[in-house]
């Protein structure tokens, strides 16, 4: 089927000296001096000026002048005088080190951008938002594409932000983020993909967006090829074949055992390389205590603090739900952190050196629900937050995590009941999302089970005549006993020590981490515990 071309919206330079411009006008000059490269950390981000003083100076040169002339292929801008009172925008060449899974360096990436931040919205830009599959949906999907045996393809689609249309024109100043672009990815694409025949849940051919990077999904690996044929008539791309990376997350397929793990041990690396005081020793438990936090954080420990807890949370909403309670209470401290939590987020460091090779495991099995999940609180647990308690919730596609949760409770909770009512609350909606997702591309589910080990929650969910008990609560935390009265989702009983959301609400000891671990199916070389005595 053939598709209409859509034209990219030009954005406008400001010119005032010539009526046109070249591409080798906006190339940066490159210093005589030549700097030498350091092997033990990869300048991933470096700013022009580091860029054209290292040692790959003509590598950046070329991506710069690669997508310099990708821009003007693709009629992007036309250079003109700015008229007097339109906004003008700024530009900067943001440069971008790009690894594989591994972290070993395979592109060396320029994007020339509009500086989106100095725009207003609803003045000189009306959507700011970008449409992108949820990291849970993300994880569902390849946990059914293990279960079924699915071939899973990667995309990158080349210039995607500029296959799309803008609904405003932008006068910009030469080289030296624009807002609306990224909402008008995804709406581009999925206007394309409509015309190529695909319709939102009724193909048995998946197409998983995330920006420009994306998967093809299908139980044929005809239909993959076909699927791929008709993007890349539409879209320029480039073809990774059977997926190894995805986000800059590892993905190794065993088609004979039917298993996939996914990790991020290249990316582990690199910020244990910038981040990690080499003086400590590793350990195997991410957090003993919660720090309450009473001496000043150095200027440099302040600076950092945020860095580090940034690419943190990164790792622990990919691929580690052991991470995920502590990273969450140290990103509380952003703004102001102390010696405590920085010296906490030095000790995630160091469990990282300790567990970096470890990923997640989706197996197949015929013996798991389509579609369970786990919730678990505990009760007014942190004093540094006015006693709030804190939700934990696993969500799992045929016995594999798919989605998880750590989150401090909006309202001091008056007894633990409640508190894992709340729990609860949120549990259930996380998997009425992902029935509907199932659901949406022929995946039957049954009614999905949520397990709680609070047998007051479970009685107070199940019986209406129990409701006066917490009668006080806010409406939205009843969601779950009404869902469970009409039949949507099942709350059941599991032991404390099968609550696979327990690590997610408390610190735990190293024997209960490596329970947690198992049972998340996060896999660890055998070779780490063999190290001697990690605290």
């Amino acid at each position: 089927m053939e598709v209409e071309e859509e034209s990219a919206a030009p954005t406008t330079v400001e010119e005032e000296t010539r009526s046109e411009t070249v591409v080798e006008d906006l190339l940066p000059a490159m210093d005589s001096t030549i700097g030498t490269a350091n092997t033990a950390v990869l300048n991933l981000d470096p700013t022009l000026g580091e860029a054209m003083n290292g040692e790959d100076a003509q590598l950046w040169k070329e991506a710069i002048r690669k997508e310099l002339k990708g821009l003007e292929a693709m009629g992007t801008w036309e250079v003109a005088n700015h008229p007097p009172g339109v906004p003008l925008v700024d530009s900067k060449v943001v440069l971008r080190l790009k690894l594989d899974a591994d972290g070993v360096p395979i592109k060396h990436k320029a994007r020339l951008v509009a500086r989106g931040f100095t725009q207003r919205e609803g003045i000189d830009c009306q959507e700011t938002f970008s449409l992108v599959a949820p990291l849970g949906a993300i994880r569902a999907i390849l946990a059914l594409a293990v279960q079924n045996d699915w071939e899973v393809h990667a995309l990158d689609i080349t210039m995607a932000y500029l296959n799309s249309r803008l609904k405003e024109a932008i006068y910009m100043k030469p080289p030296e983020g624009s807002g609306v672009a990224s909402g008008q990815v995804y709406k581009g694409f999925d206007r394309s993909l409509r015309r190529m025949g695909f319709f939102q849940g009724k193909d048995m051919a998946i197409v998983v967006i995330y920006i420009y990077d994306t998967l093809v999904i299908a139980p044929r690996l005809e239909t993959v090829l076909k699927v791929k044929k008709q993007i890349g008539q539409r879209w320029k791309m480039e073809d990774s074949g059977e997926v190894s990376h995805f986000l800059g997350i590892k993905v190794s397929r065993d088609h004979v055992m039917r298993t996939m793990t996914i990790g991020q041990s290249g990316y582990i690396d690199q910020v244990l390389a910038k981040h990690l005081d080499k003086r400590t020793k590793p350990t195997m438990v991410p957090m003993q205590s919660i720090p309450e936090g009473t001496l000043v954080a150095s200027a440099a420990q302040q600076k950092e603090y945020p860095v580090i807890v940034g690419k943190l949370l990164w790792v622990a909403n990919s691929t580690r739900p052991d991470l995920s309670l502590t990273v969450g209470v140290l990103a509380r401290h952003m703004r102001e952190p102390s010696q405590e939590h920085y010296q906490a987020a030095q000790r995630v460091l160091r469990y990282l050196e300790s567990t970096k090779q470890v990923g997640l495991v989706y197996r197949a099995s015929e013996l798991q629900e389509p579609l369970v999940a786990h919730s678990d609180a505990n009760w007014v647990s942190d004093a540094t937050i006015q006693r709030r308690s804190t939700s934990g919730s696993v969500v799992l596609v045929y016995g594999n995590p798919v989605a998880w949760k750590s989150v401090t409770q909006k309202c001091v909770s008056l007894s633990a009941v409640e508190a894992e009512f709340i729990a609860a609350m949120e549990a259930t909606r996380e998997v009425l999302f992902l029935k509907q997702l199932l659901r949406s591309i022929g995946i039957a589910t049954g009614t999905p089970t949520v397990y709680s080990d609070n047998t007051g929650c479970i009685q107070v969910s199940k019986d209406p005549a129990q409701h006066w008990k917490l009668k006080h609560i806010d409406t939205k935390y009843h969601f779950v006993r009404n869902n469970v009265q009409e039949g949507r989702v099942q709350i059941k009983y599991v032991d404390t020590t099968r609550n696979l959301a327990d690590v997610l609400t408390k610190p735990i000891g190293r024997q209960a981490m490596q329970q947690a671990r198992s049972g998340l199916h996060l896999q660890i070389p055998a070779a780490v515990h063999e190290t001697g005595s990690l605290s």
